[in-house]
Parts: C-alpha cells; structure tokens; sequence
C-alpha cells in the first residue's frame, strides 16, 4: 500500500465532507492496514485502509452490530468508499488513549480491569437461540460444526503449497484439526456475541477515569462462543490479568487452558490466509504451549 497515496485520499474524504482541507493530518500503519487521524476545527475524524479486499466493508457492519450490543462507546461510521482503487472507511474520532499505554500502578490497573471485564461480560450475555453464526443468514447449533465451516478453509490454506507453514507446522495443523471435536466438546452450545479481537490494544481509556472510553476495531463480530474474545485478552499486556477477573466473575469452562491455544493458534492461521502475515517462531512458541496443556490435562 503506498502510504502517501493513502494520506492523500484520506485528506480529499475530509474535504469532501468539510469543505476544507484538514489542519493536522497523520498515518499510522496497523496489522491490517493504514489509519489516517485528520483534524481542523470542523472536526476531528479517522480514515481507515485495509491490506484485506473486502474486510472495509465488512467492518462498517461490524461496527454497526456492536453499537447495538456493548456498553461502552464504539465509532460512528460516516461513509465508506473506494478511490484509487483502495476501500476506505471515515469513521468517529473517540477521545482517549490505547489501553495499551495504561499506566502500570494499583488504581489505574484495578479501574480498567474492572471496567472491561464488566463490559465483555454484558456483551457476552447476549446470545441467539440459532446457535453459531456461520453467515448473517446461516446459522449452527453446534459449535463444532460451525467451527468446521469457518476454519476448514483456512486448514486448506495453511496445508497449500502456497503456505509460508513449515512441514512441522502443517503436521501440527492436521493434528489440531483431528483433535478438534474433543477439544470444543466442553464449550460445544451457549453461543455469545462477540468482538472477536478485543485485546486491549483495541481498547481506548480515560486518562483522568482509567475507565473505557472506547472499544475499537472489531474483528469478525457475531455470534461465537466467549472464548473467541477472552483468549485475546492474552495477547497485550498480559500483567492485567483480565482473564483472571473474568474467571472470577464468570467462571470459565475446564479446559480453557487448551482452547486457549487452541483458538489462538487458529487466529494466527487465519491471519496468514488474510494478509499473508507469518511468524514462525511465534507460532511455534505457541504450539509449544498448547502441547504442554494437552499433555498435562
């Protein structure tokens, strides 16, 4: 993606829907694309850019789905185009900053912590007597097989010859797959709604409040089960402990321990397949860590 090209159409979005050209305008590059924070005082709005075809559009009913379910604010989107042969979404500036900024002492941390794991909670009560989303028009009761249906492409994916997976990692692919009824079995009913990348990178708070101000980014929103949010949770800033206040609040199923990889190895996966991303090594710590739980339960 060129980044200067991308300011630029970011910069004709904001004079399109201000009749000005923005005072201040800065690009930060993401996992999946390209922010552009644009300010004047008109207003102040973000422009996003995907490296995924499709995902753009994908996020404005994502972020209009979530509006509807969290308890904490979440982006207006304004308008969604494609210029240049780029997808593009202006979206709401909401004030505060990246949790994973937040400050490490005692109030700060116990503020945020009990603030979001209330917040996951409210979404997760949220569920669909349908069952697992599949599509917006489709729908399994079971999660194993709804499992199946999102994942199996992404198994092709990473057994292709076109894969950056070493022979080692696609035998420890086919491995997870063949274990994958036992694995879900425990968490195989009771869908949630959910974000579905809600580590706290994704997560803005209040500088003076420590609270939410903010949940951004989602993912692949909808119905799932819980725990394809709470082993994000892992992801950033792991010394929060926000699965440990969850856990305390509501209680996780046995063998979260293995899901935990589980999913998370699944989530890398699907990464790759979207935008081509691989970490070797850090995948292979992770399998490292699923074996280990496997083994011990």
């Amino acid at each position: 993606m060129n980044k200067l090209q991308l300011k630029r159409i970011a910069e004709s979005a904001y004079q399109a829907m201000f009749s000005q050209k923005p005072d201040v305008s800065n690009i930060q590059e993401t996992f999946y694309g390209w922010v552009v924070f644009l300010i004047s005082p008109k207003g102040k709005v973000v422009v996003k850019f995907s490296r995924e075809f499709g995902r753009i559009e994908k996020e404005v009913t994502a972020l209009e789905f979530l509006k509807k379910k969290v308890i904490c604010p979440v982006p207006e989107v304004y308008f969604f185009g494609r210029t240049e042969g780029y997808d593009y979404m202006l979206i709401e500036w909401l004030e505060g900053i990246s949790a994973y900024e937040l400050p490490n002492n005692p109030k700060a941390i116990e503020t945020f912590r009990e603030d979001y794991t209330n917040i996951l909670i409210a979404l997760h009560e949220h569920t669909d007597s349908r069952g697992f989303e599949v599509t917006p028009e489709k729908f399994e009761l079971s999660l194993i097989d709804a499992f199946d249906q999102w994942m199996y492409p992404v198994l092709r994916y990473v057994l292709s010859s076109v894969s950056p997976f070493s022979c080692e990692l696609k035998d420890a692919y086919r491995f997870l797959w063949e274990k994958k009824t036992e694995i879900l079995t425990p968490i195989n009913n009771q869908s949630s709604f959910v974000h579905d990348d809600c580590h706290i990178a994704n997560v803005l708070f209040d500088p003076k409040t420590y609270k939410i101000s903010g949940l951004l980014d989602p993912c692949d929103v909808g119905f799932k089960h819980k725990e394809f949010d709470i082993f994000h949770l892992f992801d950033v800033r792991e010394d929060l402990k926000l699965v440990a206040r969850y856990h305390e609040k509501s209680p996780l199923i046995e063998g979260f321990e293995i899901r935990r990889y589980f999913l998370g190895l699944w989530d890398d996966a699907k990464h790759s397949r979207n935008i081509g991303w691989y970490d070797e090594s850090w995948i292979n710590s992770k399998l490292d860590r699923f074996n280990t739980a496997y083994k011990q339960a």
